[in-house]
């Protein structure tokens, strides 16, 4: 038997992979393995399995989950006797021949790898090592929290080896083979000095050398600004060779230093806008089988395309084929051809509700393109037409899976001949594309036998051929049933493959009502459904339900009125039945989702056994969650609970450890969730819940305007509005109406905006709402700012401020007070301009205000002390907000700061710096589409380096964290 630990952990044996009920289960096993043959203590287990949260009787379950590993172990078809759990008098240990781990197979490779007498035998020994890994170490089953860095030492000793392969190509002259490679590695890992060198050698070899000048710029600026230090003089005499055409020894890459500290921030590329390679296809299927002349098929179609022709593939077939698994799978296997990324998105054809519109999809595409969320278009055609411009001369996939028709896929789809467009859907495609698509359907029994060979065990099926020929037969050859089945049976060693037949033959009898279409499909996972405990049974009706596109721990433990620990549990059940899949946010957590099938099957079981006022009381505790979440979320970008209207939506207690979150921290749970809140207010909207999706709509808009995720934005809105319209709930539509005022006013649509809080103030007047109608003048002041108009904002603001002192709103007081000192600024009185921002200050910080507002004020200031000339108090104010911007991951806020100390430098005498820091700026906020932040920035170098005359202070846009559009002063 073989262990792998360099990446998800995995056990395999006879060529087929052993089965564990628990992620827990893995990760013994993993923790294990990566210390072979030496005791683990039972301590350093327990912590490293629950951390600071160990269970109340930690050491029984740990045991219980070696008794469990153990029964696993011995449960195999022929287990091997070279490996086995042993328990000593000092703890726990995997006794094994070290060269069955993957870890040591690496080391050894590595090992030999450096020893090796030639460059060519060395390359080819630590290519070996590397493609030993997977991931990062033990995978999704990796300890968190306090021990997130375990295995730290292989990941740095996975890095020091690629440095040593790039040294070894680089010395063959294998340089355009491996620039591409050089400069990633540059960019995810910047405190690697090394791989900077090889990214310079390789790129200036391949007559890139302009490009690789500006990536060293780019990081040259980030080391200084995070770390306060220099580059290397090996690194720097590589640079100055570039700079004259010389071409240094390759040893010369190595720093003297070592390491630097490890840092987050990431190196900008060396493009016109800062590169965003996305990488969004979901997770391929490990024990992928069966349906290889289909691969071939595929494969040629992307990766043979004609000249001049986009690459485009289409799957169609009946649901539960396999489409998307066949589909995921193929575009792994070629991705390596589509070096600028893979687009996913799943466009719901086959749910007639809400399938997804091509205008969402293309806005979610240029997003991960890197277009801001201010310079997407509008339109569907311009949308479409700036996508097609950036694909131009990019090598990327796209996967549309699940596509309803043709006129949904067309304005996805790339114009250039070096990208591939792979489709799937169940009804005929492609006839406007020129394409034939490849139907599939179920499988043919040699590949139905492999898949349950596969997934449920060799012995089972070589044990019981008859038996397994007739449980195919019974699943219709359809892959999904066939997974289902086959995952049932590997969860369940002591049932005989006939036992699974009967069982299968008693659903069928139930299920004969349902839709032919789906019939084996419905019996496959209700075989699961019925095995289940009854918890995790009514868990997957509340998913289901609830309809959203993923879900987390922390909102099944709602759905439930449950424990997070106790939610988890029933999760990795789910997991563990193939009724979930699972899958990552950008920032690791684990992420559940609902196959479509699967996740109607639970809808319909959730409408037949689970009474009505139960479902509601979880929906009811579900939205609760995400309203307290959102709740949390505001307070700390406001400084407490202020510049926002509550509903009498109810609220669920969440994690104590929210409540005292950072603004970043939060942030990043609302970037996780983000498609969740949208899908929640739509579904609160369908149900007729006025009251909780406006309020959740108006709580979302605030973080979404901070992300600059306009188009989810105006989902949300509109939705909500349609909702408070049709129950006549009036604070709703005013409240509503207010925030699609500040939406239409960001993309200066000057009627619509006036129409909406014109509404919301009559409303709110008849409603005798105080604090709305304050609101709803401090927007409209802001407004009349961004169109120059300062004598009418301040009118505005002047009411404004006299009703939110009445209810004490001191967030939206400090606002105001900021928005008075920029409407000043353009009737340049500067002492009332001042003193505006010293009492917005004042106001922050008396309240504990939020560092998104400090960040606002105190850049506004600094823009009015640069126009008085008094850059030697305005540099340390841009520096402050240099800092706050950084936390809270604010790419906009940390521009505009370089903007300020680009001016300050520039001032006191320092040109050069003062170019640098704009440049850094402009690093920062380049997107293939010009926005306004970008647009300053380059008006600011015109300014001050290229002899225009205007003042590089009087442009007021955006301020950091500000997503609001504003107009130029004159």
């Amino acid at each position: 038997m073989e262990v792998w630990v360099l990446g998800p952990v995995e056990a395999r044996h006879d060529d087929a992979v052993v089965r564990f009920a628990r992620r827990q289960q893995r990760l013994v096993l993993g923790i294990l393995a990566l210390q072979p043959n030496r005791a683990v203590p039972g301590e350093r287990l327990i912590d490293l399995l629950w951390g600071q949260q160990p269970p109340a009787r930690a050491r029984a379950v740990l045991q219980s989950r070696i008794s469990e590993l153990r029964a696993t172990l011995a449960a195999m078809p022929r287990p091997d006797p070279d490996v086995r759990v042993d328990t000593t008098a000092t703890g726990y240990v995997l006794e094994t021949p070290p060269e069955r781990i993957d870890a040591h197979r690496f080391e050894e490779l590595v090992a030999r790898g450096r020893a090796a007498r030639t460059d060519e035998e060395r390359r080819a020994l630590l290519r070996q090592a590397l493609a030993l890994w997977r991931g990062p170490v033990l995978g999704d089953s990796a300890p968190t929290g306090s021990h997130a860095g375990f295995g730290t030492s292989l990941e740095a000793a996975r890095l020091t080896a690629a440095e040593d392969l790039l040294d070894a190509e680089l010395r063959l002259d294998n340089h355009y083979a491996i620039a591409d490679e050089a400069l990633r590695l540059a960019n995810e890992h910047p405190t690697r000095e090394r791989f900077i060198g090889h990214m310079l050698l390789a790129l200036s070899r391949t007559g890139r050398a302009a490009e690789a000048l500006q990536a060293y710029h780019s990081w040259r600026g980030w080391l200084r600004d995070e770390l306060g230090t220099d580059p290397s003089p090996e690194v720097q005499a590589t640079h100055t060779s570039v700079l004259q055409g010389t071409s240094p020894p390759v040893g010369s890459t190595r720093p003297s230093g070592g390491n630097l500290a490890a840092a987050t921030t990431r190196l900008d590329g060396p493009d016109r806008f800062t590169v965003t390679v996305p990488r969004t296809l979901p997770p391929d299927i490990a024990d992928f089988a069966g349906r290889q002349r289909e691969v071939r098929i595929l494969r040629d179609l992307l990766l043979h395309r004609r000249t001049g022709q986009v690459a485009i593939a289409a799957v169609t077939g009946p649901g539960g084929a396999g489409k998307t698994a066949l589909a995921v799978h193929v575009g792994h296997a070629v991705a390596a051809h589509f070096p600028d990324g893979q687009l996913y998105v799943n466009l719901r054809g086959n749910d007639h509700d809400e399938p997804v519109e091509p205008f969402e999809v293309l806005g979610r595409f240029l997003r991960l393109l890197g277009v801001d969320g201010l310079a997407v278009p509008g339109t569907v055609e311009e949308r479409a037409d700036l996508y097609r411009s950036l694909l131009s001369d990019r090598s990327a996939i796209v996967l549309l899976d699940n596509a309803a028709s043709d006129e949904q896929l067309l304005p996805l789809v790339p114009n250039s001949a070096t990208c591939g467009v792979l489709v799937t859907g169940r009804s005929h495609l492609g006839a406007s594309l020129g394409v034939r698509p490849l139907h599939v359907d179920v499988m043919d029994e040699t590949d139905a036998l492999e898949l349950l060979r596969r997934v449920g065990g060799p012995a089972r099926v070589a044990d019981d051929p008859a038996a397994t020929a007739d449980l195919a037969r019974r699943c219709g050859y359809l892959p999904l049933a066939l997974r289902i089945v086959a995952a049932k049976l590997s969860a369940k060693p002591h049932w005989s493959v006939d036992k699974v037949v009967g069982l299968l033959d008693d659903e069928q009898e139930r299920l004969d009502r349902l839709s032919h279409g789906h019939l084996d499909v419905r019996a496959s996972i209700a075989l699961s459904y019925e095995h289940l405990r009854p918890a995790a049974r009514t868990l997957l009706r509340h998913l289901g339900d609830f309809d959203l596109p993923e879900v987390s721990v922390w909102l099944s433990a709602a759905l439930l009125d449950c424990r997070s620990d106790a939610a988890e549990e029933l999760l990795e059940q789910l997991l563990d039945a193939q009724l979930l899949q699972l899958g990552t946010d950008p920032d690791g957590r684990t992420r559940y989702r609902l196959h479509d099938l699967v996740r109607i099957f639970a809808r319909e079981r959730a409408a037949v056994e689970s009474p009505d006022d139960e479902l509601e009381a979880a929906r009811v505790r579900g939205f609760g969650t995400f309203l307290r979440m959102l709740d949390l979320l505001l307070r700390a970008i406001n400084g407490g609970d202020y510049r926002t209207l509550h509903g009498p939506a109810t609220r669920w207690p969440v994690d104590d450890r929210w409540a005292t979150a950072a603004e970043a921290e939060l942030l990043d749970w609302f970037d996780a969730e983000r498609s969740s809140v949208v899908a929640a207010v739509r579904r609160a909207a369908r149900d007729g819940r006025s009251a909780t999706a406006w309020d959740l709509a108006c709580a979302a808009t605030i973080p979404l305007t901070t992300r600059r995720q306009y188009d989810d934005m105006g989902v949300v809105l509109e939705a909500a509005l349609t909702a408070t319209l049709r129950a006549g709930d009036l604070r709703g539509e005013a409240a509503t109406r207010h925030r699609l005022g500040v939406l239409h006013g960001v993309h200066r649509r000057i009627d619509a905006t006036l129409e909406h809080l014109q509404r919301a103030a009559e409303l709110f007047e008849q409603l005798g709402d105080v604090h709305g109608q304050a609101l709803v003048s401090s927007t409209r002041g802001i407004f009349e700012v961004g169109r120059g108009r300062p004598e009418d904002a301040i009118e505005h603001f002047a009411a404004a401020l006299a009703g939110l002192r009445t209810v004490n709103d001191h967030g939206e007081i400090a606002q105001v007070l900021r928005s008075i000192g920029r409407a000043r600024m353009q009737l340049g009185d500067d002492d009332a301009a001042d003193s505006a921002f010293e009492s917005a200050l004042t106001v922050l910080r008396k309240t504990g205000g939020s560092a998104t507002g400090q960040a606002q004020v105190l850049f506004w200031r600094g823009m009015l002390w640069l126009r008085q000339g008094r850059h030697t108090i305005a540099e340390p104010l841009f520096q402050e907000v240099l800092a706050l911007t950084r936390v809270l991951g604010d790419r906009t806020g940390q521009a505009q700061a370089l903007r300020g100390l680009g001016i300050c430098h520039v001032q006191r005498g320092d040109r050069a710096a003062g170019r640098a820091a704009l440049d850094d700026a402009l690093h920062l906020v380049r997107r293939p589409s010009l926005s306004i932040v970008e647009s300053q920035v380059r008006g600011t170098i015109a300014q001050l380096f290229d002899g225009h005359e205007d003042d590089p202070t009087a442009s007021s846009g955006t301020s950091p964290a500000d997503g609001r559009q504003r107009k130029p002063s004159s």
